[in-house]
């Protein structure tokens, strides 16, 4: 059909009521075109991450078609991805208020819960859309991924369990699944789940690295041995650094006992004179839950020519998201003969990726010595390399406040660490550290075994 004839239907009275038809057809059709290339625009943004800019289409899309379901789903779904969980909740919601038992509604609504922190409300709609949809994987996984958060770990279990003998090539499932296990102290278990995700997926990251924590914390009782060379100014020495012997009660709980002889090898003034200050310590690392862990020191240190000094550290570590965590803690020495000398640090654990993160620091306190004032900042990047081997690379930046002519007041240095595993039950540990003080600069170089018993 030509334009001319086109005007020859529509112009004629007795074909009025077919114009308009067609009329209204080619509208509709252009409508649901633009309405169609709308929503796949926002689908690719928001699969993309690019969150804010989905929301602008969404939000048009949403004031142009309100009664058009696909969007308005979309839309919530994208709030969530975008950590905007209240809004999510609320859009899910009003949702379900036109459209009771929606089930995809009811899944994202569920995600929205679990990822606000509101793990009862997360299991409650989850619960809700396996009613309406009992073979509905999202919700199944869902549910249990929110049974992981609030540590109901018969039903993690239970739901994870099922889940990877259906989907045995989904390696998701498998990690979940040993997750669960790792949580319950099922350390066995966790293994060969972390080994069967591996097995579908050998160059996944967090299947390597929750294979080495579970390897690690399977291991009731661990020991540690160091030796080490060390020189400072002109004079150097070697000998034992450090014995650590820990007990792990239960996953939550395990108590230590080190012997610790760094002073006497890194001090300039020890070294000089050939004398010892070694110190014997006893502790508790405690894990509360997925939020908060404390670790608690007491020890002595004794010196050749003073009084015993007594040593106390305590440090707060706060599991934040995704791996981010911060800490926070303080170290104090006190003796009748000797000024008190105290230090407090903050720091935090970035990761970037799932095998490298960043770790800055700062501390500030007082040395016992001098009586002044000093600070440090430390940065460090650690690596988690797949099957366990792990290294920090670190550098720091400082002062102390001396006031002695001649002596600079500024300190530098950097320093690495490797673990590296040779078995399930033995690594290798190696140190290296340089640091320009205000007196001498000072070089360790000290190597390790850990010994884990299962």
């Amino acid at each position: 059909m030509n334009l001319r004839s086109l005007y020859c239907i529509l112009s004629t009275p007795t074909s009025a009521g077919v114009a308009t038809i067609l009329l209204l057809s080619i509208l509709g059709l252009t409508n649901a075109n633009a309405q169609q290339e709308q929503y796949q625009q926002a689908q690719q943004l928001a699969f993309s991450g690019r969150h804010a800019e989905a929301e602008a289409v969404l939000g048009q899309l949403s004031a142009d078609y309100p009664d058009y379901l696909p969007a308005a789903l979309l839309r919530a779904h994208n709030l969530s991805w975008s950590g905007k969980h209240s809004q999510a909740i609320d859009a899910f919601q009003s949702i379900l208020r036109d459209h009771p038992g929606q089930v995809d509604a009811l899944v994202g609504l569920g995600y929205a819960y679990n990822w606000s922190g509101d793990g009862k409300q997360a299991i409650e709609t989850f619960g809700r859309a396996i009613e309406q949809a009992p073979g509905n994987t999202d919700a199944r996984k869902g549910l249990g991924y929110a049974c992981l958060e609030t540590r109901d770990l018969k039903s993690a279990l239970m739901a994870f369990e099922i889940l990877a003998s259906e989907h045995p090539d989904a390696g998701e499932y498998h990690i979940a699944l040993g997750k669960a296990q790792l949580m319950a102290s099922r350390y066995k278990a966790a293994r060969q789940s972390f080994e069967q995700a591996l097995a579908v997926a050998p160059s996944n990251a967090e299947a390597q690295q929750l294979l080495a924590r579970a390897r690690a914390e399977g291991a009731a009782l661990e020991l540690d041995a160091w030796g080490g060379y060390s020189r400072v100014a002109d004079d150097g020495r070697a000998g034992l650094r450090l014995l650590q012997a820990l007990y792990r009660i239960n996953s939550s709980y395990a108590v230590f006992a080190r012997f610790d002889n760094t002073l006497s090898l890194d001090n300039l003034d020890f070294v000089n004179r050939n004398a010892n200050a070694s110190s014997l310590w006893g502790g508790l690392v405690a894990g509360w839950d997925d939020r908060l862990a404390t670790r608690l020191e007491y020890g002595l240190r004794f010196f050749p020519e003073r009084n015993t000094q007594q040593q106390a550290r305590l440090e707060q570590v706060f599991y934040i998201h995704n791996g981010l965590s911060a800490r926070l803690g303080g170290w104090a020495a006190f003796s009748s003969d000797f000024p008190t000398e105290w230090y407090g640090y903050g720091g935090l654990y970035l990761p970037l990726t799932s095998y490298l993160a960043l770790e800055p620091s700062y501390y500030y306190g007082q040395d016992g010595f001098n009586s002044v004032n000093q600070q440090r900042a430390v940065l460090a990047a650690k690596l988690l390399l797949p099957k366990g081997p792990e290294f920090t690379l670190g550098g720091f930046i400082g002062k102390a406040d001396l006031g002695i002519e001649g002596v600079p007041d500024h300190i530098s240095g950097g320093y690495l660490l490797a673990l590296l595993p040779f078995t399930d039950w033995l690594s290798g540990q190696l140190a290296a550290n340089y640091e320009k003080g205000n007196f001498a600069e000072a070089t360790v170089v000290a190597a390790g075994l850990k010994f884990r018993f299962r």
